[in-house]
């Protein structure tokens, strides 16, 4: 059995260490996210954002440290486990099935299907359908919201780089999730939908999902977030409010080159 951990965050970790051929990527890190807040985690380019992401998520391991999500160790599991705890990451380039239609890449994430027990499909035909038809609403709904039902029957290939961004980040609502952590949401994405994106993190925050965000468009991170932490060379640099941070000389010489 998992020992339960007791902590005030929904997500922390501390002590993280990750090495490739001797390059210190990320060195004895520390985050930690409250439940219900939108977090910010911003650094220069290669500051090991994107690797400390990966650890959190144990897409990579780490060398040393330890995480923790909603009160349980989570370092010894499989991604995919993690994910169907709750904890959900997107990533900088969308990734998406292109030869399958928008719905499909919906229904695709929806968690323990009846139908995917090959027994079951026999033995419970009416409880399989009955299902089918209520992620379809679901997914269908949730397409609604992010402006992209009219391309439901569409290849996700067809998409632009934005509507890839939002059908990823509409695709983490199937699964249900406590946390979600976005991989640079507004990267390349024009203006007016990374105004659109940000209200959708907003709303989807209201309704009591957290968000853990990496993002170089300072404006997005300095609108959204409740908290943000810094990282230079794969280690802390700092942490605050959006305030403390833009105010921050050593954040302002490391990152913002002032």
């Amino acid at each position: 059995m998992t020992q339960q951990v007791q902590s005030d965050y929904l997500l922390s970790a501390t002590g993280l260490n990750k090495n490739f051929g001797g390059i210190k990527a990320v060195s004895n890190a520390e985050i930690k996210v409250n439940q219900g807040s939108i977090t910010g985690l911003i650094g220069p380019n290669g500051a090991g954002k994107t690797t400390l992401f990966n650890l959190l998520s144990n897409f990579i391991r780490p060398d040393r440290g330890q995480v923790i999500f909603d009160h349980q160790p989570i370092d010894h599991l499989q991604p995919h486990e993690i994910a169907q705890r709750g904890f959900i990451r997107t990533f900088q380039v969308a990734r998406v099935l292109s030869k399958l239609t928008v719905l499909e890449n919906m229904l695709l994430a929806t968690p323990k299907q009846t139908g995917e027990n090959f027994f079951q499909v026999w033995l419970n035909q009416s409880q399989v359908r009955q299902e089918e038809r209520e992620n379809k609403q679901k997914a269908l709904g949730i397409l609604e919201s992010v402006g992209l039902i009219e391309k439901a029957y569409d290849y996700a290939g067809a998409l632009s780089g934005g509507q890839r961004k939002l059908l990823e980040m509409a695709r983490t609502l199937m699964t249900n999730p406590k946390l979600i952590l976005l991989d640079e949401p507004a990267a390349g994405v024009n203006p007016t939908l990374i105004n659109q994106i940000c209200e959708h993190i907003i709303n989807w925050n209201r309704q009591g999902i957290t968000f853990l965000i990496i993002e170089h468009n300072m404006d997005v991170i300095m609108s959204l977030c409740n908290h943000v932490w810094v990282l230079a060379e794969g280690t802390n640099l700092a942490d605050g409010t959006p305030e403390e941070i833009q105010t921050n000389p050593d954040v302002l010489e490391a990152y913002l080159g002032e």
